[in-house]
């Protein structure tokens, strides 16, 4: 891919070049949109064709691109530029695929909420309200309000579509030309000023976020004598174009609406699999997408700067960039290995040199808050990004709001470089140099390296490829997904790293240009301030006029100005037609006067001698006049606030002072901050940082704080110190048992004063450790110490106190125990603790304790406990008796079971149960003491065969188990076994055979209607389906004939199935058919006393039978007419003329519309002197009058509310003119031969 195709792939990415697939979507795209309202049938065809103007309204505020732009698609070429969609404001996943506009699919998608302020108006749907919509607003239901409604799409390559249309796409994009409305709006009685009336819009399988842009202008435009339209589209699942009606609208209106796609309007297939599907009020046009390829994208780090238009008063200057092969080294090498792709080290700059054309006036220059980047288009397997996918844009939110730079006029870039280098990314600088000219300028932070945004800082749950995903054609498992966003964790955020600067204009109503005098750089700068130009390059945009001015229009301009004639705001303007003209008087523009950020309306006369014009201060009606006018709001600049904060660090940020700073708004404070912190620096306190701008405060419409850190300064210095700790051993009479024992531990530090508070701190360091060791207490024989060790003491400091122990020796005390223990269990049944003193003997013996055990069945095996008592020595004596548990043999007998039993269903009994028996031996060890069997011996016999079983026949019905098998290997410690044999009763069916009488035909050849077991009742269901059936076909048209009753059972043969048969026939209709025809005389001759024409009717009506399933005709009767002949007409007299039939006579009526024609001619006028009469020429006698007849066929059948005029034809009958060559090349210079047919 060439240079220029890179550089168009990557600002069309941001919305920044025309074409482009991302817009901002709260702004007005540059786009016309005419409104024409065809005034009632009651009134002249001459007034159906004015032209309402159309206001414009700019909005000269700027949306944040970070919150509402499109998925950028991938720079350098990387990613088609045909697909995108969205992330919802808040950088969560949203799609821009609503349900209504989107296909509906898996992959979830954004529902933008409407807010609960807006006021609640009446509103009117051409289709039905969904649940949601009927939630947030009163809605009157009125279907018929809107009728005979038509429109057509025209694409940009020129094709008109009507409804139910398709178009096959080169690829998955369509983009429109415009969209053309037409229908009536008829009063129903229901209707008044603001109610709202809508004509719903669907859109299916779009990925495309700024899809309203190819829909309509999002401003409202007038509808002369109606209200307004704008299409709606807050709601993704309720779009739909709003009438807003005025007080001007009565009776019926015939309208018409044509509305102007942007050039950056476009609808583009989210899968390229399905057809993109339009639905306006009921008519669908398709769209038929090629399918994507997904071939790997590859270029190396670069980066873009641009200016395009994309709203009538506006042009966006843009910077990205971008890195395929980062990504494709990164992701090929499981994240090990990115390689050198030419990322720069340093901070991204990139610095605007604007020139405007001469009359382009510039009122305010804007940076987005936040920077912006977009998901990644990455390959199935997770290994690259791919191209023709569609990835999302995303707000990097972890940024702070965009930094802006006050620096003189024509700073250099080198100023510009070292000042924006200096406050990080994400600031900018917007300055007007006085000249004409504006210098713009854009941090955008490092792409690799320290400092660098990574994706963990833009996606915190580190999830960024399955989020991304979701929004992609190709679909990766979660298992890739998983790894790619391990791998992207860290990773430095390139691809699509942008931002952008909006420029507004104040006039939108012409064309706004940046020249290409204007020039674009940027710069890599690195931490050591080293500069590296990147790129250097001319930029130029134009803006598009949003309403372009007909022949005869006029201008109503609306300047908003402050008080010293500054443009503080985008003109509004209207172009309509002024009373007195062709074309019928426009209605009067509304000037409403403005709500402006840091000023208000001055509502008193307060006139700019610099501003043509009048001033304004309410709302009011201006009426078009044969001279373009200007009018302005006057605005006084509101007073801001400031606020700067000087902070003690080292205190935990005490508050040692405050300045409140106040200003005008959009002006620059002369504070600041130099002579206060050099009265702390005086005081011995350090500068930390000075938040307050170097330049001066410029004061906007919000209180601004900033904050002064300041230290405290120190002084340092070296100090020891030690800690002893001292451990005596005595007797319990205080003499010495043991030589004293004395350890001890070395601190130094370097002291630090604080020279602000003369405090003095500083840590200090152990020289010998910080822990004296845990000391064991010497052994004496026969003594014991209070201490067996005095304990280790941690954490000494050299703030511990010094540490004195005394162990204390006291005589040992002497011990003994006795333990009895069953040698059976294992078990120590008990034991006797003795206590006494050295070399004495205990009196306690063991026999009474060995009694107890023998009397409860235990056995002494021994005794070890001496016979005449134990004597004490230094040490625990320990001694054991032994006992084990007495034992007896008894007999053990057991009885298996098998039961088995036979069952219905339902659990009733079907056989008698079965019982077979087996039974066993053996002899059992028991335990006296536990009264427990400590051993079975084997049973007798081993092992026995419960035999096999078949089961019983029972008639009608069949057991799920044929036998029973035998059971093998039972022994007596088998469990008992029981068995369930359950009979089925067999299958059977109903069916059923619908049959078309009137056609003799099968309509359904036994079908099944339900099943169930033999002998069962039919089920409620099942009947309530059968009628349901039936009755499906009455609803049909059908009439019944007959219909067999179901049976009440399901009967026993499954060897053929019940059957029931309904008969049917066709149900017919009557229909009134009308039609009218004419007899109409026409006058002609006697100038502007020639009389009105005179028109009769007749109205003929005939009955037609229709078969209601074919529609066919049945029958009909013949046509009859309510009169059989026309009145005769006699013709009016008129003075000066005489008329060629007097009276025109009376005609049958046919079924044909028939026309006469009546001349008058005027009486020769009598001269002052008679004139020898002329004897005329045989050639000269009169002809006889003439009467001329013209038959037209009768008007085509018609809704009773449908008016018609008849046409006169194009064949006449009667006699024709014969009067003399002359008279007639007279009567047709007259316009009385000849005439056009009457239009209907």
């Amino acid at each position: 891919m060439g240079l220029v195709s890179v550089a168009i792939a990557t600002l069309a990415m941001y919305g920044i070049v025309g074409g482009s697939q991302t817009v901002q979507a709260d702004e007005q795209s540059s786009m016309n949109s005419q409104v024409t309202s065809v005034s009632d049938s009651s009134e002249k065809t001459e007034t159906e064709k004015a032209v309402v103007p159309t206001p414009i309204s700019e909005d000269a505020s700027s949306v944040s691109e970070n919150e509402i732009m499109d998925a950028a698609q991938s720079v350098s070429g990387l990613q088609s530029s045909s697909t995108e969609s969205t992330l919802s404001e808040d950088s969560s996943p949203s799609s821009s695929n609503s349900s209504s506009t989107e296909e509906e699919s898996s992959k979830p998608s954004p529902t933008p909420s409407q807010s609960e302020t807006t006021p609640k108006t009446e509103e009117t749907n051409t289709a039905p309200q969904t649940r949601a919509a009927r939630s947030r607003r009163s809605v009157t239901e009125a279907l018929s309000q809107i009728s005979d409604f038509k429109v057509t799409v025209t694409t940009k390559d020129g094709t008109t579509m009507s409804s139910g249309d398709e178009k096959t796409l080169s690829n998955q994009e369509i983009a429109f030309e415009q969209i053309h409305m037409k229908f009536t709006l008829t009063q129903d009685g229901t209707l008044k000023a603001g109610t709202k009336i809508r004509i719903p819009v669907k859109l299916v399988n779009n990925a495309y976020r700024a899809y309203y842009s190819n829909l309509g202008s999002g401003t409202e435009e007038p509808i002369n004598g109606v209200g307004t339209i704008k299409f709606e589209h807050s709601d993704p699942n309720n779009l739909a174009y709003v009438i807003t009606l005025n007080n001007q609208f009565e009776g019926q209106k015939i309208v018409e609406i044509t509305q102007k796609a942007a050039t950056i309007g476009k609808f583009t297939a989210k899968s390229s699999y399905e057809n993109i599907v339009l639905e306006i009020n009921g008519n669908t046009f398709t769209f038929k997408p090629q399918p994507r390829t997904f071939e790997k994208a590859q270029a190396p780090f670069a980066v873009y700067n641009s200016a395009s238009s994309d709203k009538a008063d506006s042009i966006k200057l843009g910077t990205s960039t971008g890195d395929a092969n980062y990504y494709n080294n990164l992701l090929s090498s499981d994240g090990k290995n990115p390689g050198q792709t030419g990322i720069p080290q340093g901070d991204i700059i990139s610095i605007y040199r604007i020139k405007p054309d001469n009359g382009s006036k510039i009122i305010s220059i804007k940076p987005d808050p936040k920077r912006y980047t977009s998901t990644l288009a990455i390959s199935e397997d997770g290994k690259y990004l791919v191209k023709g996918d569609t990835p999302s844009s995303i707000s990097i939110k972890s940024d702070p709001d965009n930094k802006l730079i006050d620096l003189p006029a024509n700073s250099t870039n080198d100023t510009l470089l070292k000042a924006l280098k200096q406050a990080g990314k994400n600031s900018s600088v917007v300055i007007d140099n006085g000249d004409g000219t504006y210098t713009v300028a854009i941090n955008l932070g490092k792409m690799i390296g320290e400092g660098a945004t990574t994706y963990h800082e833009i996606w915190p749950t580190d999830d960024y490829a399955q989020m991304g995903d979701k929004y992609q054609e190709i679909n990766r498992t979660e298992e890739v997904n998983k790894k790619v966003s391990a791998i992207l964790k860290d990773a430095s955020v390139i691809q699509g790293t942008g931002h952008s600067t909006r420029i507004t204009f104040a006039d939108s109503s012409i064309k706004n240009t940046i020249t290409n005098e204007s020039r674009s750089y940027s710069y890599n700068v690195d931490d050591n301030g080293n500069v590296t130009k990147l790129k250097e390059e001319t930029i130029s945009a134009a803006t598009t006029p949003s309403n372009a001015r007909a022949e005869g229009q006029k201008k109503i301009t609306i300047h908003y100005v402050d008080t010293t004639g500054k443009e503080i705001e985008t003109q509004d303007y209207q172009f309509g037609f002024p009373a007195g003209g062709s074309v019928p008087k426009s209605p009067d523009y509304k000037a409403t006067p403005k709500t402006i950020a840091g000023y208000t309306l001055v509502t008193t006369q307060n006139p700019i001698t610099s501003i043509s014009g009048k001033q304004l201060t309410t709302s009011q009606s201006i009426a078009f006049e044969n001279n373009d006018q200007d009018f302005y709001y006057v605005y006084a600049v509101n007073k801001s606030n400031a606020k700067v904060t000087y902070i003690d660090d080292t205190d935990g940020n005490k508050v040692l002072e405050t300045k409140e700073l106040t200003g005008d708004y959009n002006t620059t404070d002369s504070y600041r901050t130099t002579e206060t912190i050099k009265k702390y620096t005086d005081q011995n306190y350090e500068l930390v940082k000075d938040e307050y701008p170097p330049t001066g405060v410029k004061y906007n419409d919000k209180l601004q704080t900033f904050e002064v850190h300041l230290k405290h300064k120190t002084k340092t210095e070296t100090q020891k110190r030690t800690v002893k700790e001292t451990i005596r051993y005595v007797y319990e009479n205080g003499t010495e048992a043991k030589p004293t024992y004395v350890a001890t531990l070395d601190f130094t530090r370097t002291a630090t004063t604080d020279l602000v508070t003369n405090v003095t701190t500083g840590d200090w360091t152990a020289e010998n450790g910080t822990s004296f060791v845990a000391v064991t207490s010497p052994t004496i024989k026969g003594y014991t110490p209070d201490l067996a060790e005095v304990p280790a003491v941690d954490n000494i400091t050299a703030n511990s106190y010094n540490i004195e122990k005394t162990v204390v020796y006291k005589a040992n005390p002497a011990s003994a125990k006795v333990t009895y223990i069953d040698d059976t269990t294992g078990e120590t049944l008990e034991t006797k603790n003795l206590n006494g003193r050295y070399g004495r003997t205990d009196p306690y013996r063991t026999a009474e304790t060995i009694k107890t055990y023998t009397d409860r069945n235990y056995e002494l095996v021994s005794d070890g406990y001496p016979a005449t008592g134990v004597t004490y020595n230094e040490n625990l004596q320990t001694f054991e008796v032994h006992l084990r548990h007495k034992m007896d043999l008894v007999e053990d007998r057991r009885t298996v079971y098998e039961t088995i039993k036979y069952v219905y269903e339902d659990n009733t009994e079907a056989a008698d149960t079965t019982v077979q028996i087996l039974d066993f031996v053996r002899l059992i060890k028991k335990d006296l003491v536990t009264n427990k069997i400590v051993r079975k011996y084997s049973w007798i016999p081993s092992t026995r065969t419960f035999p096999e079983v078949v089961s019983p026949k029972v008639d009608g019905y069949t057991p799920d188990k044929a036998t029973v098998a035998a059971v093998e290997q039972i022994t007596g410690d088998s469990a008992d076994i029981e068995e369930t044999v359950t009979y089925k009763a067999d299958k059977q069916k109903v069916t059923y055979t619908i049959i078309d009488d009137t056609a003799q035909k099968t309509l359904k050849d036994k079908e099944v209607l339900t099943s169930g077991g033999s002998d069962t009742p039919l089920s409620a269901s099942a009947r309530e389906k059968y009628d349901l059936m039936v009755n499906a076909y009455l609803a049909q048209g059908y009439e019944l004939v007959s219909k067999d009753q179901l049976p009440a059972k399901f009967d026993l043969d499954s060897s053929h199935d019940q059957n029931v048969v309904v008969h049917l026939k066709h149900g017919i209709t009557d229909i009134q058919e009308s039609k009218d025809v004419n007899l109409t005389v026409r006058y002609h001759g006697a100038g502007d006393q020639t009389p009105e024409d005179k028109v009769q009717t007749a109205t003929w009506t005939r009955t037609v039978t229709k078969d209601k399933i074919t529609g066919t005709e049945v029958s009909a009767t013949a046509w009859t007419s309510d009169k059989a002949n026309y009145d005769a007409v006699p013709s009016p007299v008129i003075p000066g003329y005489s008329v060629d039939i007097e009276t025109v006579p009376s005609e049958a009526v046919t079924q044909e519309n028939i026309v006469k024609d009546v001349h008058y001619t005027a009486n020769p006028v009598t001269p002052d002197k008679p004139t020898p009469p002329v004897v005329p020429s045989v050639s000269d006698k009169p002809a006889p009058p003439t009467l001329t007849v013209v038959q037209t066929p009768p008007t085509k059948l018609a809704p009773a509310k449908e008016k018609f005029l008849p046409s006169t034809g194009d064949v006449q009958d009667g006699s024709t003119f014969t009067m003399l060559t002359g008279i007639g090349l007279l009567l047709s210079a007259l316009g009385l031969v000849g005439r056009c047919k009457k239009e209907d």
